[in-house]
């Protein structure tokens, strides 16, 4: 009876060692899943905290580009402040004496220009008389042909009439013209 007893001893211990084994799986498997949960929860929490850190980054950077525009705007002022005061300024005495010489020059290059102007337009005014007298002596040339010529054809007509005294004789009129 001994090893009945052993036996049903080891067949109830299998059959616990089974039920703990099912046990710890079960406790394996729902500590595995609530680790998966937790990582889960953990990568959300991370991916949320670096959102949340790039917002806080993005905010960060926001701000400093506003202070610097701002600081870069104050800096510009007291920079073109600066310069200013680096500005020699002139004296009134200095003022008066280069406002006398800017007029002087000013007045001497104007009459220059005047002169100028003058010389060439009598220059122009000469060569357009000049052309002038020619054409007119050209037209007076050829106006005083004109004039020789209708004599003598008159002449030449004249001579025919008398030469022909019985025939009549048609007259014919040759201008020339140009």
């Amino acid at each position: 009876m001994a090893k009945k007893n052993n036996k049903k001893k080891v067949k109830n211990n299998k059959k616990v060692v089974e039920k703990n084994t099912k046990i710890v799986e079960e406790a394996k498997d729902e500590k595995i899943q609530e680790e998966i949960e937790v990582s889960e929860v953990k990568d959300t929490s991370k991916s949320n905290v670096k959102e949340n850190k790039k917002d806080k980054e993005s905010k960060k950077q926001a701000k400093a580009a506003k202070t610097e525009k701002n600081a870069n705007k104050k800096h510009w002022f007291k920079d073109f402040k600066a310069e200013l005061k680096k500005v020699i300024w002139p004296s009134k005495k200095e003022l008066f004496s280069n406002t006398v010489v800017v007029l002087v020059v000013v007045i001497v290059v104007s009459l220059l220009v005047f002169i100028l102007d003058l010389i060439f337009d009598g220059i122009s005014t000469l060569g357009v008389r000049q052309v002038e007298k020619i054409q007119n002596s050209i037209s007076n040339v050829v106006s005083e042909n004109e004039i020789s010529t209708e004599s003598d054809e008159n002449s030449i007509n004249e001579e025919d009439t008398e030469s022909n005294e019985g025939v009549p004789i048609e007259e014919t009129n040759t201008n020339v013209e140009e």
